[in-house]
This record gives C-alpha cells, sequence and structure tokens, in this order.
C-alpha cells in the first residue's frame, strides 16, 4: 500500500511539472495538450499552443493536413501579426462542413482537380495514384487529371487554364496534402513510400481527399473517440474538433478517419467525460485517457483504408453537388468507353442525395449501390497492387 501511495505522488508530481498553466484561464493544461489562441482550428493562419514538457510552443497552421510536425514560432511575433492582418469586428459566419471546406475557402472550378508528378517522384506511386483517381472518377462528381491532360483538352475553365495544380512529390517522410483549392501552381501533395507501398488503397486516396476540400472525419464534433496525446503520431492541429461545421453524420469508417493507431480509438466505457486534446481537466473535470481505455477490438473498425465511404460521398456532394459539364466532356475525350456509365451514375447519385436527409441511412444504401455499380467494370483491380488487407500503420 505504501508503494502505491509514493507511486501515486510520484506520478502526480511528475504530471504536474509536465503541465502547462494558462495564464488567461488560470488552470493547468497536461502536457501534449493544445490550445488555439487565434483563428479557427484547420484552417491556414489559426495559432495555437502545444503544452511540452511544461513549456508551451507556438505553432501557425498552414492547412496542410497529416503533418507530422509543424515548426515553433515566436508566441508574441505570431499574434501581432495576425492581430494587424485580421479585422475582428468581421464576422465570417458559420462555416461549412467538418469534412468540407467552407465556401470561404475555393473549391476546384467544375469540380476538376489538377496534378503534376514530380520529377523526381518514386515510380511506384503510379498505380496507386491511378487507382485512387479511379475511385473518384467512378463513385464522386470529382474528375482528377494530369496537367498534361489538361493542357491538351483545351479547358481554359479548368484548374485557372491549367495553371493551378498540385505538385505530387515525395521529398519528405510520409503523406499530407493542403486542404481544398489553393488556387496556385504547386499546391502541396507528400506522399512517400512509408504511408503506401504495400498498403490498401485508401492512404492516397485520403490524401486527395484532402486537396478536393475534405477534413478529417475524426476531427466531427460528434465523434465517439478519445485521443490519447502521448500516442499521436501527426501534428496536435490534425486531432482537434471542428466544433464550428456543420457536417454529415459522423462514421467510424470514413476513409477520412484516422485509423486505429497511434494514440486514436474507441474507449472501453463510452460514459466516462474523456478530457479532448483542447481540454484541461482541472477545468472541466474530465478524465485524461490513457491506451489503457482504449477498446482495441472496437477501434478496429477507425479509418479503413479500402475506399471511399458512402458518407465520404455524401460529403464530397454536400460540396460539388453534381458533376460538372466539363467533367462530363471530359469522361467523352478521356474515357470515351465509359462516358454513359458515369452520366447514369450521376444521375442516380443526385435522386439518391435530393430524396432523403443526409444522415438517413437508406441515402447511404443508395449512394454505396450507385456508386458500387458504377465502378465494378471500369475499376482496376485493388488485389493487383494490394495482395491483402494490411493495419493502418500510417495515420493518413
Amino acid at each position: 500500500m505504501k508503494l502505491t501511495w509514493l507511486a501515486s505522488l510520484a506520478l502526480a508530481a511528475v504530471a504536474a511539472y509536465d503541465a502547462c498553466f494558462d495564464e488567461d484561464e488560470k488552470v493547468h493544461y497536461r502536457h501534449g495538450s493544445i490550445k488555439y489562441m487565434r483563428g479557427t482550428p484547420g484552417y491556414a493562419g489559426a495559432i495555437y499552443k502545444v503544452c511540452e514538457d511544461g513549456v508551451y510552443h507556438c505553432k501557425v497552421s498552414d492547412e496542410i493536413l497529416d503533418q507530422p510536425a509543424l515548426p515553433d514560432v515566436d508566441c508574441d511575433e505570431a499574434l501581432a501579426e495576425y492581430d494587424i492582418s485580421h479585422d475582428p469586428s468581421v464576422d465570417m459566419g458559420r462555416r461549412l462542413g467538418l469534412m468540407v471546406h467552407p465556401p470561404a475557402a475555393e473549391v476546384w472550378p467544375a469540380g476538376v482537380v489538377c496534378y503534376a508528378l514530380s520529377d523526381q517522384a518514386d515510380p511506384a506511386i503510379k498505380p496507386y495514384l491511378e487507382a485512387a483517381v479511379t475511385e473518384y472518377r467512378t463513385k464522386t462528381p470529382i474528375r482528377i487529371i494530369s496537367v498534361d491532360q489538361c493542357r491538351a483538352v483545351n479547358m481554359p475553365t479548368l484548374c485557372g487554364n491549367c495553371k493551378n495544380f498540385a505538385l505530387i512529390e515525395d521529398s519528405k517522410p510520409g503523406c499530407f496534402a493542403f486542404v481544398g483549392y489553393e488556387g496556385k501552381p504547386n499546391q502541396v501533395i507528400n506522399l512517400h513510400q512509408d504511408c503506401y507501398l504495400n498498403q490498401p488503397p485508401g492512404h492516397v486516396q485520403h490524401e486527395l481527399g484532402h486537396a478536393i476540400g475534405l477534413f478529417h472525419e475524426h476531427a466531427h464534433p460528434d465523434r465517439k473517440i478519445i485521443i490519447v496525446e502521448d500516442a499521436l503520431k501527426a501534428s496536435r492541429n490534425n486531432y482537434v474538433k471542428k466544433r464550428d461545421s456543420l457536417t454529415t453524420t459522423y462514421d467510424m469508417e470514413s476513409i477520412m478517419h484516422y485509423g486505429a493507431s497511434g494514440g486514436v480509438c474507441v474507449p472501453k466505457d463510452l460514459t466516462v467525460k474523456y478530457c479532448d486534446i483542447d481540454e484541461s481537466h482541472e477545468k472541466t473535470g474530465c478524465v485524461i485517457p490513457t491506451l489503457n481505455d482504449c477498446d482495441e477490438t472496437a477501434s478496429l473498425r477507425l479509418g479503413q483504408r479500402e475506399g471511399l465511404s458512402p458518407t465520404d460521398i455524401q460529403s464530397i456532394l454536400t460540396l460539388y453537388k453534381h458533376t460538372s459539364n466539363e467533367a462530363k466532356a471530359l469522361d467523352r475525350l478521356l474515357f470515351p468507353s465509359q462516358a454513359n456509365a458515369v452520366d447514369e451514375q450521376d444521375e442516380q447519385l443526385m435522386t439518391a442525395w435530393t430524396e432523403m436527409p443526409t444522415d438517413s441511412p437508406t441515402l447511404s444504401s443508395k449512394l454505396h449501390s450507385a456508386s458500387s455499380a458504377s465502378s465494378a467494370s471500369s475499376a482496376p483491380s485493388r488485389h493487383a497492387i494490394y495482395p491483402q488487407r494490411q493495419t493502418d500503420s500510417h495515420d493518413s
């Protein structure tokens, strides 16, 4: 008993030493927690601080998700610059979509995403990229084409006359991407072998989802998971709830949800009020989660990487509505044998979308049926590239 008591005291002392004191709220935040100081989580320019070993470190979001870390910045300088450049009296309004990019930021014109593959990129990415492009083309209104294809079809409305595109590189470890349409050349998509090679196809699809405008599903305000700070693999801003957003129904099996690794899990006891990553246990009385609180079996559902879920398709339809005339013209030019099938698929998706509310299970079923029918004959065999399903070894 004495040893247990001493051990508890020791743990409490370590926790107190690691915690950061917030001068504004007059409470402590534990090691690994995050607090936003300016801006909205998920968007470029937002400033937040992370508690690390009793010291706050300030970061500035660049709207590139899934990065392992962001550099430190000087807190005072960053806050001063933000305050000068932002008028606090301007009401940005309520933003659209967890899963989807807000209307304040542009989506890709006509639902067509342009990319260029870096000359230095490993050729091993090509079959994975092709599989991802097919997944989006056959199941959603989105078309993903190379800059060369864009120039060949001669449609000035696409990608700023083909001048604005995502540059796919593998120069850095991990996979990460800018969210939405940046409207300039060389928009960031990094796809390193360490997160896609010999893995299910969804790892590349996840990053393309960000480029299209999808945010993380595990940031859903109604999420049913806990975040264990000490085990996180990506930068802390990837795990904060987007409480400002309108959403579709929370979907554990979304391709945009992190998997059951790296500190994301379903808790054993759903009745416990666990601390969120941006929450002080001193302030709210929440329980600090640990890996021992994770239900390993239930967590296996999290973040599959086999393909788009019905909810993912709903989110894309919320953002892009329907297949544009330009996208249909691309189908006729680039995929003439499949153009009619895609027209039928678009009609089915739109019918399902307009008939029911977005949280309807029947809608999900209709979306799944329509997308499966359209992709059955045109999608390449995943098993040719991915011999078996593997555990998600990287968060993205």
